[in-house]
C-alpha cells in the first residue's frame, strides 16, 4: 500500500521549515449547488524550496510535529512563472 500524495496544491502561507497547502475540491451542497471548499495540509519543507503561490506535490507521512503530517516532494511551478492566458484587447 503505497502513500496518499497530493498534487496541485498551492501554498497558502510559507514559515520557517513549515509550508500550509491549500488543496481545492468541488461539493454539491444540499439544494444542488456547487461550493468550493479549501483543505489545508501542514507540510514540511525542511529544504525550504517553496514560496507563497507555489504549486507543489506532498505525501503523506509519520507525524513529525504535533501538525505536520505531510512532506513536500517538489515544486511543479513558481509562483509568477506559470503562463496565463492573454486576452487581446
Amino acid at each position: 500500500m503505497g502513500a496518499e500524495i497530493v498534487e496541485k496544491g498551492i501554498v497558502l502561507k510559507a514559515q520557517d521549515g513549515r509550508v500550509v497547502v491549500g488543496v481545492k475540491r468541488m461539493v454539491r451542497g444540499s439544494f444542488g449547488r456547487i461550493t468550493v471548499r479549501t483543505t489545508k495540509l501542514y507540510a514540511d519543507d525542511s529544504r525550504r524550496i517553496s514560496s507563497v503561490g507555489d504549486t507543489v506535490v506532498v505525501r503523506f507521512t509519520h507525524p513529525i510535529s504535533s501538525s505536520k503530517r505531510w512532506r513536500l516532494i517538489e515544486v511543479v511551478t513558481k509562483a509568477g512563472t506559470a503562463v496565463e492566458g492573454v486576452r487581446n484587447a
